[in-house]
């Protein structure tokens, strides 16, 4: 009978651990799901977070791209405006040249009108396109450009482009005085002479 009781008890006892096993296991399954649930909403979160800053990124990116071709447009247009300025500042320094030529011409009591002009395609290595460059820079006559130096006349061309910095001025002041001077002969033998508007 005894046995019975001491078996009874045992079989109690173990029931009892049983159960609260049971219970405080579930308890702490139970914690344990309610920490899932936090950290998969957390995450879902980060995920939400990384998409937005990919976007921005992204229309960070495309920002960066119109600023560099801003950027790349406004370095074009400065160097147009550059290379403007610096055709406008050989322009100013072949006024005062053209002007001093055109005093000096009144001075020696040409009966020339300022609007006249001589034909400058007669001096050889002057075409149209040069003639033109020629009398917007002040020279248009025969004597004004027999008084212009070969150097400056090379600045007019550099000024005008590289189309023009091949002609050679050199011989054109010499051929322009026996023009002005209306030595006509002589002029026609001397550009015999010469090789593509230079000395031979």
């Amino acid at each position: 009978m005894v046995l019975w009781y001491i078996l009874l008890g045992v079989l109690i006892g173990w029931v009892v651990e049983w159960l609260i096993d049971v219970v405080y296991w579930r308890g702490r399954m139970q914690q344990l799901q309610l920490q899932l649930g936090d950290c998969q909403r957390s995450l879902d979160e980060e995920r939400e977070r990384s998409k937005m800053l990919q976007a921005k990124l992204h229309t960070f990116e495309e920002e960066q791209k119109t600023l560099r071709a801003r950027i790349a447009q406004l370095e074009a247009e400065l160097d147009r405006m550059r290379h403007e300025r610096d055709a406008a500042l050989q322009q100013l320094r072949a006024a005062p040249t053209a002007t001093a030529t055109r005093t000096r011409e009144e001075a020696a009591g040409s009966d020339r009108s300022e609007t006249a002009a001589d034909d400058l395609k007669k001096i050889e290595g002057i075409g149209p396109k040069i003639e033109k460059l020629l009398n917007q820079a002040g020279i248009r006559t025969f004597r004004a450009l027999a008084s212009s130096s070969a150097e400056r006349l090379r600045e007019i061309l550099r000024a005008a482009g590289k189309r023009f910095r091949l002609a050679d001025p050199t011989t054109w002041p010499r051929q322009a005085k026996m023009a002005a001077e209306e030595r006509w002969e002589e002029l026609e033998d001397y550009q015999d002479a010469l090789q593509g508007g230079r000395e031979g």
